[in-house]
């Protein structure tokens, strides 16, 4: 499924139970942004809204609208929602719509299994994290190189790490679409907290 920025105007309560929070690279949409609008794009009306996070992501909102999910911007939220409204609505039908379940992996960590397309940016949603979370009750180190895929393991787990890395690697040369990067990050359970390990393969 492709995501796409747009001008075009729309009307949000038609596509209300649609709306769901999304993970992206900023300069990845800021180059898919110049390219669809060229001069006529506005970063600061066109671009979508949302909360910058860690390593060049952010978490922002698309209406899926069968073929694809279109990035809601400023300019499409007007008056109509206020972006706390939204953020409250995306969450809510994210976690009604799509439900997910932790596997053991064969190279021994866990993955978090779901709907495709939404696996990445499921830690982004309150009640799936929590549950994640409460389950190890633990730190964690996780790892979503596409949007389909997401790893971890617990923090105090260096062989869970360690096959984890190798992972990531065998991942590189398999031509995986829909990437995001090769990266982990560190959760902190009692600071419920996120910071940035490093990139596998990377400086």
């Amino acid at each position: 499924m492709l995501t796409e920025p747009t001008t075009g105007m729309l009307d949000l309560n038609e596509y209300r139970n649609k709306i769901y929070p999304r993970v992206f690279l900023i300069d990845e949409l800021i180059q898919e942004l110049q390219y669809a609008l060229g001069e006529a794009a506005d970063m600061e009306a066109d671009f979508p809204i949302a909360k910058e996070w860690l390593h060049g992501l952010a978490v922002g909102y698309v209406i899926d609208r069968g073929e694809r999910f279109t990035f809601i911007s400023k300019r499409h939220l007007g008056d109509q929602l206020t972006e706390a409204a939204l953020d409250e609505m995306a969450q809510a039908n994210f976690a009604r719509d799509f439900k997910f379940r932790l596997v053991k992996t064969i190279f021994g960590g866990f993955a978090l299994e779901g709907a495709a397309d939404h696996c990445a940016t499921a830690i982004f949603v309150g009640p799936i994290w929590e549950w994640v979370v409460n389950y190890f009750g633990k730190d964690l180190v996780v790892a979503f190189p596409s949007y389909d895929l997401l790893f971890l393991t617990p923090a105090d787990d260096e062989q869970g790490i360690s096959n984890l890395k190798m992972e990531l690697y065998k991942i590189q040369g398999m031509g995986i679409e829909k990437r995001i990067g090769d990266y982990l990050f560190l959760y902190k359970k009692e600071e419920k907290a996120w910071s940035f390990i490093g990139e596998v393969g990377g400086e």
